[in-house]
């Protein structure tokens, strides 16, 4: 019978270690939604806009690598009926402060890089590389779904000439949803 107990109580720790490596890791999608605002120079040739997009990420334990679009529509400062898009595309490596969660309060802080595109309507784009820094709150009602609160800033390396600033500061500041698999 000993041995038996003993056999379970081993097959139950062989077992308990990978399920708590699974907690620990997965893919997520999140759709958030909100505003984009630019500030500094930037902010004298464009307004805030409305801001969508989407993230795509993967949590390593308290380790998550992520790859984020965003896309801000704004009104020109400068030029009346002209609206400028923003399309931030960045990678972003976060670290989880609290852990990951199955349910209850997540931060999440982050860096990365990519590329910001400036699109004037009926006129140039201009792509320039960027940073980022920013965080994630996120409630977890379950381990599958979470609400996102997302404050993001985005540091293009632009053109004095073409955009009117060697270095646009744009905020997306989303919230939306999280769905993990």
């Amino acid at each position: 019978m000993r041995a038996v107990i003993g056999a379970a109580v081993l097959g139950a720790a062989c077992v308990a270690q990978p399920l708590a490596a699974q907690d620990r890791a997965g893919v997520f999608v999140e759709a958030p939604g909100g505003a984009a605002v630019p500030t500094f120079e930037i902010a004298d040739y464009v307004s805030s806009g409305t801001a969508f997009g989407g993230t795509v990420g993967i949590r390593f334990g308290n380790w998550v690598t992520m790859a984020e679009f965003d896309y801000g529509m704004h009104d020109a400062e400068r030029v009346d009926d002209v609206e400028i898009s923003t399309q931030h595309y960045i990678a972003k490596v976060g670290y989880s402060l609290t852990g990951p969660r199955d349910r209850g309060w997540e931060a999440i802080v982050n860096l990365g890089g990519g590329v910001v595109t400036f699109d004037v309507e009926d006129g140039d784009s201009y792509t320039y590389p960027a940073i980022n820094a920013g965080a994630k709150l996120s409630y977890h009602f379950n381990p599958t779904f979470a609400v996102v609160l997302s404050p993001q800033g985005d540091v293009a390396f632009s053109d004095d000439e073409e955009i009117g600033t060697s270095n646009a500061w744009v905020w997306p500041l989303t919230a939306g949803v999280r769905v993990s698999f």
